[in-house]
């Protein structure tokens, strides 16, 4: 290589503008491993023929390989421009850059060109699952019924998805479908051989040598969740590690976290392989995988089981699919009971309160009034700050029906994309809600947001994927948060935190229960004001916001499955008792 290297620089210097001598060089450091020199080269290569599909395609590539995901669409977006027998395929891959990139209405538009480029007959499930995906992001279900039996169709035929999390979003995708899902997702990724395993001692002569593995180690809502909880390990009994593959944001999450770990190793430039690798060299006993299947995760380096014991927690609610990937899901008794533990590959684990913690240090910020955060001076604020995509055509239905039902009222929605604001404004008034019933929040940092949630007078969950970080948000400012849990996991988070802080009652089991209850509350101020009282009181008593206690009992959890799982992994379910 290093004698074909050479031989295609001196041909360079003889002729600098040869297209495609840069794009053979580009190959070539490809083939070295050289991503940076290969993307350089065939960045070269289409600056002399922008013409060169093939370039574009390999150069969008590498972008997406390391993140850029804008800078990646406008590769294949050139690519896509160019007739040819790769058209097809650079419209999918523009479609794709382009939805992780945060532009779903430009995503839809390639992936819609891309289906139209395939054989007549064929199918691709990928691609039709990444349109509905981008559909939902929009809030368009003008074709999600049609789009979402094509899915199943191609899955009861055996096809492999490129990845489960849409599947969470769906209420016709039952526990033991994801389960499915993921398990043939993992057979695609799984790598043939393991890196060799470690001797450990049942009682190690150390503390337990802990590894937190995510992108999040930032201004993330899971940083924001887990920082405190972190920052209360008991250094005696655990040496903790970060692994961290996403962005350094400098903020003060990054710090905190940093300085809360025994060693912080920031992998963000490693590949798949590389981070299993570079795992397996620090001799971690459990590591805790906080992303699981979501946005840009790297958690199929598991598959080579870089760690002797590996956990699913906090990122992701669902079974990973395989127990290469994860032996536990951290969980509790309302979001993964025992008795479903078949619906998951991972034993579970289970909390003894929620298994979701929380910083009782986050600050809010001062209280704005309401013409400040766009709201009416009066009349009831309804409110949900979960992302667009989480709001189902059946969730939107019955709000528009709350808000008929309760004269005055308004419902506060975070502020997501143009089209996702027009197309639930358009909807709304098909419904008979005037447009200024709905009041979309920008984004704020996180004290302001905080500040101005405490503004509204009930949160309005989402399913079958409801609130997680938002509805811990909405509690610890006081504001009630009305749900109604579900057959999956993603739609029982907030039914566990209000149970973890004794409001029970605001958890409803089906529409028109949830839909009659938001009613009654905006009706009757008393009842709404004792729920209010009742959740100022508990607070700072419950299990939900007692971080200390949350380590504790995490910790302990902990020191099970390690016992569990060098006894031969037999429990099948770990229960922690209250301590």
């Amino acid at each position: 290589m290093e004698a074909a290297e050479a031989t295609l620089r001196a041909g360079l210097a003889a002729f600098p503008d040869s297209a495609q001598l840069h794009f053979n060089l580009a190959s070539l450091m490809l083939g070295m491993g050289r991503g940076a020199d290969a993307e350089a080269a065939f960045a070269k290569t289409v600056a002399l023929d922008p013409a060169d599909q093939e370039a574009w395609l390999r150069l969008g590539s590498l972008r997406y390989q390391r993140a850029d995901h804008s800078a990646a669409a406008l590769a294949f977006e050139c690519a896509a421009k160019i007739s040819g027998p790769l058209q097809g395929q650079a419209h999918r891959f523009a479609g794709f850059a382009l939805a992780d990139a945060g532009q779903p209405a430009a995503a839809v538009r390639h992936l819609a060109q891309a289906l139209a480029c395939l054989p007549a007959g064929d199918e691709d499930l990928p691609l039709v699952s990444q349109l509905l995906f981008c559909r939902l992001e929009q809030c368009d279900w003008t074709d999600t019924a049609t789009l979402v039996a094509r899915c199943r169709r191609m899955l009861e035929a055996g096809a492999i998805p490129a990845e489960p999390f849409t599947f969470l979003l769906l209420d016709e995708i039952g526990p033991r479908d994801q389960f499915t899902l993921s398990q043939r997702f993992c057979s695609a990724l799984t790598p043939p051989e393991a890196l060799p395993a470690r001797t450990v001692p049942v009682e190690p002569r150390r503390p337990l040598r802990i590894g937190y593995f995510g992108d999040i180690f930032h201004g993330h809502a899971t940083a924001r969740l887990a920082t405190g909880m972190i920052e209360q390990h008991d250094h005696d009994q655990f040496e903790v590690h970060a692994f961290s593959y996403g962005p350094d944001d400098h903020g003060e999450h990054r710090r905190r976290l940093v300085e809360a770990c025994d060693a912080f190793h920031d992998i963000q430039a490693l590949d798949t392989a590389q981070t299993a690798a570079y795992i397996h060299q620090q001799e971690i006993d459990i590591l805790i995988d906080l992303n699981g299947w979501t946005g840009n995760t790297r958690s199929a380096a598991l598959a080579w089981r870089p760690a002797t014991v590996q956990v699913n927690w906090l990122g992701y609610p669902a079974t990973m699919g395989d127990r290469r990937i994860a032996d536990y899901l951290i969980g509790d008794p309302v979001v993964t009971p025992a008795a479903e533990a078949d619906c998951y590959a991972e034993a579970l684990a289970l909390m003894p309160h929620a298994y979701q913690p929380n910083d009782r240090t986050r600050v809010i910020g001062p209280l704005p009034d309401r013409a400040a955060a766009g709201l009416p001076e009066d009349g009831f604020v309804f409110c949900s700050f979960n992302r667009p995509l989480k709001i189902s055509a059946t969730v939107f239905d019955i709000w528009c029906d709350i808000l008929n039902q309760v004269p005055g009222s308004v419902l506060w929605l975070l502020e997501g994309s143009t089209e996702s604001r027009a197309n639930l404004t358009r909807l709304a008034l098909d419904r008979g809600i005037a447009s200024q019933r709905l009041i979309f929040a920008p984004q704020r940092d996180q004290e302001a947001h905080l500040a101005r949630l405490s503004l509204a007078d009930l949160v309005l969950d989402t399913w079958p994927y409801g609130a997680h970080t938002t509805a811990s948000d909405a509690l610890w400012c006081g504001v009630p948060v009305l749900t109604r849990a579900g057959r999956t996991f993603s739609s029982r988070v907030a039914a566990s935190l209000l149970k973890a802080c004794g409001l029970d009652d605001l958890v409803t089991h089906e529409p028109a229960d949830y839909r009659d209850h938001a009613v009654r509350l905006a009706l009757d101020p008393e009842a709404l004001g004792a729920l209010r009282l009742r959740l100022a009181e508990n607070r700072l008593q419950s299990p939900l916001f007692d971080t200390a206690g949350f380590a504790r009992d995490f910790e302990r959890l902990l020191h099970l499955i390690w016992r569990d799982h060098q006894a031969g992994g037999r429990a099948g379910v770990l229960t922690l008792a209250p301590d």
